[in-house]
């Protein structure tokens, strides 16, 4: 190829907004000995390409207010540049784009970041094809003149339209590339928006529908026997189905063997249930069957026991027998009105009242349900107001030593309980309604916690103007016991109320002691170090085991109420009686008998040996003032 260099340096132009691109670029062209210029913006580059044409444009495309398009757009329609090569400057990577620059007069493209060798060879490149032109117009000039300077302008343009050519199969080539790119994009963005909503709708352990995909087949279900001419006779029927027990079994062989325990129970209840039903996993070790219905007796009672014997027979599973029982909570939609989330809301009231029965129990919804849901949400929020403004009130029971004289009982202590008066007309809401409640949603801490204050407070005030101290028995919760820094909490309570600990009685019930961890009984023998003493309440109502007794950081046994009521009337329980008493003695721990009513009662226990009495034979439960007149009167 002819090189055509001027003895005069090529003039230059550098168009970009970027200050270092420029000195980079202006640095290396004039260590070349280019003539450069530079414009910071496009207004300014086509006012001085205007006034003083230079051999060569360098045009970013990138800049702000006129583009690097629009500068090339203007220059190329004005005859006076419109000859000018401009080589573009981009970051940019779409062939789009460089096809555009192409199409506005570009003739060539330099890519950030720089390679000077590359950048020197195409500006060479372009100036040489700039001169070529200048040549051709000589020479296209001299053509009539001389067929040498006519032919070697003819293969320099077949030339140049060899490499034009050439440049068009090469993008063509690298569209047909991002074209097929495109395409498989596409298609992984669909098999993606599949995989999202197959996750979306079913459960990723066992393969099941998930909740969302249940109710909408709730609804759909729904819709269908309303329009249906069978709406009388058919019926939607939610099964909610929850393993007990699954999460002890899961803890113990491990979270991985759990989920294949999972999915052989899933594979069960599909095996087991009608074709047409619709299994859902709603979380956990619970699950959910949809179906329709047409004798409602006949259908229910066969589709619960084919599932509950069938996921009876025991799971083979490393090398052990696994046992699950299915608690079940059952509802039939009256499909005027029905709601599929009213129909979900229903089954797990109807499976909240399965599971207060035995492992195992069935329960089919009623409506009475929902209602008592809605009285115990609301009174939930009554019983959290009435902690937080301190609106209950702390009642006292004595409790008195007993002797064979029925005339001779002496006030020894008092069981502090709780009682709530929602308002000063309202009636006593019953302990054992609130005192559940509050278990249930987390109030109990803080319940017990109030209660062993204000108890403590009241204690010191009785035995700092009494003669003889009074011990005092308080109910403390599990939550209590396990709570951070429990020990502390109490003790700091004990210091603030100015109580002596060995005035306090703290009751737990035996099934907390039948469950509690290792933790709890520390905490507790802390505190009998510190004087307190602790007493197994309800005794005999759990799974009571007599030699677990010497084991347990213990010093009163509280014997239940049903002893005592049954003992003048079963030889049964009065021998269970003597026996209780007789271990209590051997191990040197007091006892107290609960729900005295007869002087008889008082009699035979003081005779047995049975060191404290409580009970209506000596008392209700009062509040303080009444509590306070006991103790001055000491009158029974």
């Amino acid at each position: 190829m002819i090189q055509v260099r001027s003895p005069i340096p090529a003039k230059i132009l550098i168009v970009d907004d970027l200050p270092d691109n420029l000195r980079l670029l202006s640095k290396t062209l004039k260590q070349e000995g280019f003539d450069v210029r530079s414009a910071i913006n496009g207004p300014l580059a086509i006012m001085g390409a205007e006034t003083d044409p230079p051999d060569l444009i360098l045009l970013d495309i990138t800049m702000p207010e006129m583009d690097g398009f629009e500068v090339c757009h203007r220059l190329k329609t004005n005859l006076k540049t419109a000859d000018i090569p401009i080589v573009f400057i981009t970051a940019l990577g779409e062939v789009t784009d460089k096809v555009k620059g192409l199409e506005l007069g570009g003739a060539d493209y330099i890519t950030k970041p720089f390679h000077l060798p590359e950048v020197l060879a195409r500006v060479n490149l372009q100036l040489e094809l700039h001169g070529l032109k200048d040549q051709l117009k000589q020479q296209n000039q001299q053509l009539q003149a001389t067929l040498l300077a006519q032919r070697k302008v003819e293969e320099q343009i077949r030339q140049l339209n060899q490499e034009l050519e050439q440049r068009v199969v090469d993008r063509t080539q690298q569209l047909e590339t991002a074209n097929q790119q495109l395409q498989r994009e596409m298609q992984e963005r669909q098999h993606t928006q599949e995989q999202l909503l197959y996750m979306a709708q079913y459960d990723s352990l066992t393969g099941l529908a998930n909740r969302t995909l249940l109710l909408k087949h709730l609804e759909t279900t729904l819709q269908m026997i309303q329009q249906s001419s069978q709406s009388e006779t058919v019926q939607c029927l939610l099964v909610l189905v929850d393993c007990d027990r699954f999460k002890s079994i899961s803890n113990t062989l491990g979270h991985h063997q759990g989920d294949r325990l999972l999915r052989e129970i899933a594979k069960r209840i599909t095996a087991t249930v009608p074709t047409h039903s619709l299994v859902a996993r709603l979380g956990g070790d619970e699950f959910a069957i949809a179906l329709t219905i047409t004798t409602v007796n006949d259908s229910t009672d066969t589709i619960v026991n084919n599932l509950q014997r069938q996921l009876a027979v025991p799971i083979r599973f490393n090398n052990l027998n696994i046992n699950i029982n299915a608690t079940i909570g059952m509802v039939l939609a009256d499909t005027e009105g029905a709601n599929a989330e009213y129909l979900l809301r229903d089954a797990e009231l109807a499976m909240v009242q399965a599971k207060k029965q035995q492992q195992g129990s069935c329960q089919l919804f009623k409506p009475e349900m929902h209602q008592q849901a809605l009285y115990e949400l609301e009174l939930e929020g009554q019983l959290r107001q009435a902690i937080e403004q301190q609106q209950l009130q702390v009642y006292y029971q004595p409790i008195v030593a007993l002797s064979p004289d029925p005339t001779d009982s002496t006030i020894v202590g008092y069981e502090a309980l709780a009682r709530w008066q929602p308002a000063l007309d309202a009636d006593f809401i019953p302990p054992s309604v609130f005192i559940p409640l509050a278990e249930k949603t987390g109030l109990i801490e803080a319940l017990g916690d109030w209660v062993l204050a204000t108890a403590c407070q009241q204690i010191t005030q009785w035995n700092q103007q009494g003669k003889r101290p009074l011990f005092l028995s308080i109910n403390v919760s599990i939550d209590q016991l396990t709570c951070p820094d429990c020990l502390n909490k109490i003790l700091a309570v004990f210091q603030h109320t100015q109580v002596n600990p060995s005035w306090i009685k703290l009751e737990v019930t035996e099934s907390i002691f039948m469950k509690t961890p290792q933790p709890v009984l520390d905490t507790l023998t802390s505190l009998r170090k510190q004087g307190v003493k602790v007493s197994i309440d309800d005794f005999g109502t759990g799974y009571s085991s007599l030699s677990y007794l010497k084991h347990l950081p213990i010093d009163t046994v509280k014997i239940d109420r049903t002893f005592i009521q049954d003992m003048e009337s079963s030889r049964d329980s009065l021998n269970i009686l003597q026996a209780i008493l007789n271990l209590t003695q051997a191990l040197q721990l007091e006892t107290i008998a609960e729900g005295i009513e007869t002087c008889d009662q008082a009699q035979t226990l003081a005779n047995l040996g049975c060191v404290y009495g409580q009970g209506y034979r000596f008392g209700k439960p009062v509040d303080s003032q009444k509590a306070a007149t006991f103790i001055q009167t000491q009158a029974i």
